[in-house]
């Protein structure tokens, strides 16, 4: 994601006087509000990509459906997006659009942004005047055949595209998540495959990248060489102008003529003008940079910090500044590398100067996997208090009907309860597996909440997400999790889950049960959720329910709805009854 622009007026805020890492956008809370406002003082919702150009920042606004910008001025605003899901507005004002979960960006020389629409597998673009139009992808999701290459890329078919970066000619290349593979759109608008797993379909010209492939990151450099971030063969991958695919930096059993780097899971990749090359860890929840040989780590936590002869130095650099899953990169014209904090709901700046003068040399990290990198206790969104959404009035405002308070909550005390009593898993392959297993469920930290506030006219019907995200490995077998229907809604019986991957991409899991009771104001969905585990580096998963206003429902909103998940405390579901006199 390169372009050229000016330096910006304004400053990211810093959270002390001497913490290079600041926050440039996002208070640390997750939520939509602040359009208009200084950006350090607005609300995203896990942020999955940041891109700069034509003198502004933009950011792939992943739970809340939308592309924010910060103007010359820090201020900031969104330019596409409605905050619905959904696949709408083509042709027309990009801010009333619909987008399902932009995961990455790009911006050319002409101030023109590419989003990577990921569940609607297409890439968007939205031009200087601010009309949002498909450019790629024609809403069918690929990985079949040639799915149209060699062809005009709008009717291609797209496989959950999460990657995005322009060369200097013009080319966009575009990483498929679904269908790990590299394609790229011409000046002309053709699309090809330029790399691919194998085993895939042998397209001729497209270098092969190994059965362990997944195009998370990209970035094209001034000679337009394109680097990959690949979290899955936890490698940096390089591919030259003329086709040759090397790997630059990865474990120690990989490549010998590589960079040896034990990193956990490189997901994002950025360049700056002097070739030094960045990469993102998400799993490792730290940020490298490569260069002159050397790997070194610049922003979150060192592995090699306490054995460091010059660990005064870390005082001087946000080394020891912790990270929470970043996911993104981005340099700065104006001399600072952007970091999407995806966690803390922020996009944080570290100064370039900071990042070049660090001198330690970390050694291998020998336990690369979150667990060995706890994060702190001070997660952004207490579990029982999540934050506001697309309303950002504070929770103690009065709501219609009276809110119950959470401990009067009538969830019946028949919900399994893994921790204590963990139920037989029966994919276990010994007992030993099923002892771990319910190990690991006990220890894990989760946190739990809604993504977005939903607001729905009376008789109409809209989904609400329920997030679970976790540091830590879960595997509690098979469990249930019970759901409470705000004032005015029922269930209407759908429900649906994804797990979000390391790399950022969101991948369709089996689908749960679900059963309807009370009338629709109670829902049990009982599934096998794995987060961080060896079959599944997902670090979030999100169960998506189908909610109904009634016909008859109070305009307002409502706070009373419950979720439990897997017997853990509850926390609340939000959704508006709007009246017939509202705009949705």
């Amino acid at each position: 994601m390169t372009a050229k622009t000016a330096a910006r007026t304004w400053e990211p805020v810093s959270p002390d006087g001497h913490d290079p890492l600041a926050a440039v956008a996002g208070n640390g809370a997750a939520g939509f509000f602040g359009d208009g406002l200084p950006a350090s003082e607005g609300q995203v919702a896990f942020p999955a990509d940041v891109a700069v150009g034509q003198g502004a920042v933009f950011i792939a606004d992943h739970a809340n459906h939308r592309v924010r910008r910060i103007d010359g001025a820090g201020v900031l605003t969104t330019v596409a997006g409605d905050g619905l899901r959904g696949f709408a507005g083509d042709g027309a004002d990009a801010v009333r659009a619909r987008l399902g979960f932009p995961a990455a960006l790009a911006v050319d020389v002409d101030g023109g942004v590419f989003i990577a629409d990921e569940m609607n597998h297409r890439i968007r673009r939205i031009d200087p005047s601010g009309v949002i139009d498909t450019v790629a992808g024609d809403g069918s999701r690929g990985g079949d055949g040639d799915d149209g290459d060699n062809g005009p890329a709008d009717r291609a078919r797209l496989d959950a595209p999460c990657a995005l970066a322009l060369d200097g000619a013009g080319s966009l290349y575009v990483g498929e998540a679904g269908t790990p593979r590299v394609r790229r759109v011409d000046g002309d608008g053709v699309i090809s495959t330029v790399v691919e797993a194998s085993g895939a379909s042998g397209r001729s010209g497209a270098a092969d990248a190994g059965e362990a492939f997944l195009p998370a990151g990209l970035a094209a450099d001034a000679s337009g060489r394109l680097y990959i971030a690949d979290p899955v063969g936890r490698r940096v991958l390089l591919l030259g102008t003329d086709g040759t695919l090397r790997v630059l930096a990865g474990p120690p059993y990989g490549t010998a003529a590589a960079m040896t780097v034990d990193w956990s899971a490189p997901c994002a990749v950025a360049v700056d003008d002097r070739g030094a090359v960045y990469v993102a860890d998400m799993n490792g929840h730290r940020v490298w940079r490569l260069a002159d040989g050397v790997a070194r780590v610049v922003a979150g936590r060192n592995p090699a910090a306490g054995a460091a002869a010059e660990g005064d130095e870390a005082s001087d650099t946000a080394a020891d500044v912790t990270l929470a899953y970043p996911c993104a990169l981005a340099v700065d014209p104006a001399g600072r590398l952007l970091v999407a904090d995806n966690f803390h709901h922020r996009i944080a700046a570290l100064p370039l100067t900071a990042a070049a003068s660090r001198t330690s040399r970390p050694e291998p990290d020998d336990n690369p996997e979150p667990d060995g990198n706890p994060e702190p206790d001070g997660n952004p969104e207490p579990d029982g208090n999540p934050e506001p959404d697309r309303n950002p009035e504070p929770d103690g405002n009065p709501e219609p009907d009276g809110n119950p308070e959470p401990d009067g909550s009538p969830e019946p005390d028949g919900s399994p309860e893994p921790d204590g009593n963990p139920e037989p898993d029966g994919e276990a392959e010994s007992a030993q597996d099923a002892d771990r297993a319910a190990d690991a469920a006990t220890a894990a930290r989760l946190l739990v909440r809604q993504e977005v506030g939903v607001e729905i006219p009376r008789g109409g019907s809209e989904l609400i997400h329920v997030r679970v995200s976790s540091t830590d490995a879960w595997a509690p077998g098979r469990v249930e999790h019970r759901f409470t229907a705000p004032t005015g809604f029922v269930f209407d019986g759908r429900a649906t889950c994804a797990y979000y991957r390391v790399d950022g991409s969101v991948v369709a899991a089996p689908e749960p049960s679900a059963a309807v009771g009370e009338g629709g104001k109670s829902l049990s969905v009982t599934d096998e959720p794995r987060l961080n585990t060896p079959g599944n580096p997902a670090a979030a998963l999100v169960y998506t329910l189908g909610v109904r206003a009634g016909t008859d429902a109070e305009p307002g909103r409502y706070t009373d709805g419950r979720a439990v998940i897997a017997g853990r405390p509850e926390v609340r579901l939000k959704a508006s009854v709007l009246g017939d006199d509202e705009d949705r």
